[in-house]
């Protein structure tokens, strides 16, 4: 059995996320302690609140607060999975996360504090949600291959910026870029055969060029932290390569804000080089289980995204403990 971690980006957020495991686990407490002090230390509505089951659902969609919340219940579901999985001796082969995931990914591997990665997600939702406004759509039916000619054909004017910011599936691609450059070629890419163009609701164009600013200042934050090396190679979004080196694991999210996330590589990497055959998505959604399913179907998918799940999860895991011991 071979094990891979994922770790969900932005998107994935809902209302009373991490509730689980906050209320039984005192690690969870503790994190959600220390982001409220980071993220919303002047508020007299604190970012617990706002992601509670009544919380605040316009406020959780801004990514000021989004990015916190979905990193801080990525951590609680790892750190309440490790800590029930203790006598399991559960490692991974390699880890990897969606965009903001990688943050996550990078602690679960060592190569970050809980701390540093910590500090460098909030700075960076700061800065995502003060950067230049764009918009991102996901395009339906066309590979990322596709899109790319389909965008090179057009001829966009100087503020019709749009590139592939995800390439997420071999027939789910996220493209991004102003608005006036999405509608100027969602005609090109239905007539090339594309099922569906789908605005997202976000505040941004993340993972193009027009992050280049809040890219550049992020980079200076990412510089002040000392990453280690490590024994579990992280699949990288940049360029859905294992990296154990922490040189080049610091550089990889440095540029990670601008370049586009190699999804649907990643998973190859995973699966076909590294031989992983099991997958467990720790935070709020399925979404990225989702996205193995539908490439790699012979892939034992698992979310751990509450008490229940977690449960469940750490049952498999036992019983196929015990079934490797006994054959």
């Amino acid at each position: 059995m071979k094990i891979a971690f994922l770790f969900p980006g932005q998107g994935s957020q809902s209302l009373g996320m991490g509730s689980d495991f906050i209320e039984q686990f005192e690690s969870a407490r503790q994190l959600m302690a220390t982001l409220d002090a980071a993220v919303t230390p002047d508020d007299p509505v604190p970012l617990s609140a706002i992601i509670h089951a009544a919380g605040d659902v316009a406020r959780l969609q801004q990514t000021i607060y989004t990015q916190p919340a979905i990193f801080g219940v990525s951590l609680m579901a790892l750190e309440a999975f490790v800590q029930e999985t203790h006598a399991l001796n559960i490692t991974p082969v390699a880890v990897a996360g969606h965009s903001l995931g990688e943050f996550s990914a990078l602690v679960a591997a060592g190569a970050l504090t809980k701390e540093q990665a910590t500090t460098l997600v909030v700075e960076r939702a700061k800065l995502m949600e003060t950067a230049p406004k764009g918009s991102m759509a996901a395009v339906l039916g066309l590979s990322a291959a596709t899109v790319e000619a389909c965008l090179a054909a057009q001829t966009l004017t100087a503020d019709q910026l749009v590139v592939v910011a995800n390439d997420n599936a071999p027939a789910q691609v996220v493209i991004s870029g102003t608005a006036q450059g999405i509608d100027a070629v969602t005609p090109a890419l239905k007539e090339a055969g594309a099922k569906k163009v789908i605005a997202l609701p976000v505040g941004g164009a993340f993972h193009s060029p027009l992050m280049a600013e809040p890219a550049s200042t992020f980079a200076s934050f990412i510089a002040k932290q000392a990453f280690q090396s490590v024994d579990i190679p992280v699949v990288c979004n940049v360029n859905a390569q294992a990296e154990t080196d922490a040189v080049r694991l610091q550089a990889n999210l440095t540029n990670q804000m601008c370049a586009g996330v190699q999804w649907t590589q990643t998973l190859c990497t995973l699966v076909e080089t590294l031989g992983v055959d099991t997958v467990i998505e720790f935070g709020s959604g399925k979404v990225l289980t989702g996205l193995v399913k539908k490439q790699y179907p012979s892939v034992a998918c698992f979310n751990v995204c509450d008490v229940s799940s977690l449960e469940s999860t750490i049952a498999w895991l036992q019983a196929q403990l015990v079934s490797m011991t006994t054959a």
